[in-house]
């Protein structure tokens, strides 16, 4: 059948087709989009961290008598509570922190150069007060300079991720200057800090006690491959024991903070790519219902075409070529959906810009759902013979 036939065929059925194109270009507009948000949520997701996620605990702690929240008390505790943390089976290192990376937390400070504070501020960095174990926890590597270590304890020395260095100091050697935090003693290599920090992999070590634990703090601890789920089973009742009085919230692996920070990325990339599913399958559900309409309709026209010598085959084309010319004409008006759509969520979230493949690629893909939800009523229409559908000629 020629493409002005079918036209024509379509045309006749202005309104029922006018819906189904009105149909299969939101279609592809929402899927396109839908794609994109799904994509870049997962991509947030599964971005670098810097971190060995399975191998690193974290449980935060809090005790429950007032004296213990306070120096000098508060520092034994923390000692004792790591001295045995320290001796459970696979455990490889641990320490405590005043809040924890990928966690948002309330401890940042700005930072700059004192010599050049205009230039150089950063408003937010998160800041870590923890001691000697906590660079073996992360697994971060020392870039220049030197480590922390028990000399550096209470004084303002301090050690910066690596783009934050590079952030104060440009190309300049780090070691040596004077920030409003500290002397820059060393660089470590890039962690996953706050997700709403200036950058997320921008954070400052300091060596030094907590003053105070009145919203309680975190203790971090790296175990060996294979070893975190013995380690967790074992680690309440250790911390317990070496202080009765706390408040012991979860155990949880790194990657169950990381997936607790981004649960709303997580929803909404398995939602829509649910809902991106459900819109493709609603479209087959009218193109299966649009073609098995028309093939009732068109019997007789079929019959015919029969009785003139057409084939079956050629029959099946007819049918099929009618859907693919409504979804090409649909898809068509469904680019431009998708990149309109694509304009105005972008003012209001943020959303990658539309690749010129994935609408092709999309109009593909709906092309051959549709294609599969018409194959069953185009087949019904080849199996009309010419005696049925003359007979009332």
């Amino acid at each position: 059948m020629s493409v002005f036939l079918i036209i024509k065929s379509l045309l006749r059925r202005k309104v029922v087709t006018a819906l189904l194109l009105l149909q299969l270009a939101v279609t592809l507009g929402l899927v396109v989009n839908s794609l994109l948000l799904a994509s870049a949520a997962k991509e947030l997701v599964d971005q670098p961290t810097g971190l060995s996620l399975e191998q690193i605990l974290t449980v935060w702690v809090k005790p429950t008598s007032k004296t213990l929240r306070l120096q000098p008390a508060l520092t034994d505790l923390i000692s004792r509570q790591l001295t045995a943390v320290r001796q459970i089976p696979g455990v490889e290192a641990a320490d405590f922190v005043n809040q924890i990376p990928l966690r948002q937390g309330g401890s940042n400070w700005n930072i700059f150069e004192r010599d050049r504070q205009d230039e150089s501020n950063v408003d937010s960095v998160p800041y870590y007060y923890t001691s000697e174990q906590i660079f073996q926890v992360l697994g971060v590597q020392l870039i220049t300079g030197r480590l922390l270590t028990q000399q550096d304890w209470g004084i303002d020395n301090i050690l910066l991720t690596e783009k934050l260095a590079k952030q104060l100091f440009a190309e300049q050697n780090p070691i040596g200057k004077v920030t409003n935090n500290g002397t820059v003693v060393g660089v470590v290599s890039d962690f996953y800090s706050q997700r709403y920090a200036s950058h997320p992999f921008y954070g400052q070590i300091v060596f030094g006690p907590l003053h105070r634990a009145e919203q309680g703090y975190q203790l971090i601890v790296r175990v060996a491959q294979g070893q975190s789920e013995a380690v967790r089973k074992q680690l309440t009742d250790v911390i317990r024991n070496a202080e009765p009085q706390m408040d012991i919230g979860t155990v949880l692996r790194m990657d169950e903070n990381r997936d607790d920070v981004f649960r709303s990325e997580i929803g909404l990339a398995t939602l829509l790519s649910v809902l991106s599913g459900l819109m493709l399958l609603v479209a087959m559900i009218s193109a299966y219902s649009h073609a098995h309409f028309h093939a009732l309709q068109m019997q007789k026209e079929v019959g015919i075409k029969r009785a003139l010598g057409a084939s079956k085959a050629r029959v099946l084309l007819d049918v099929l070529s009618e859907s693919w010319l409504t979804t090409a004409i649909g898809a068509g008006f469904g680019i431009l959906v998708c990149y309109g759509l694509n304009i105005s969520l972008a003012k209001v979230i943020s959303i990658p810009a539309v690749p010129v493949w994935l609408p092709l690629l999309t109009m593909l893909l709906l092309l051959l759902c549709v294609t599969l939800a018409t194959w069953y009523p185009a087949r019904i229409a080849t199996r009309i013979s010419p005696a049925t559908a003359t007979k009332t000629l």
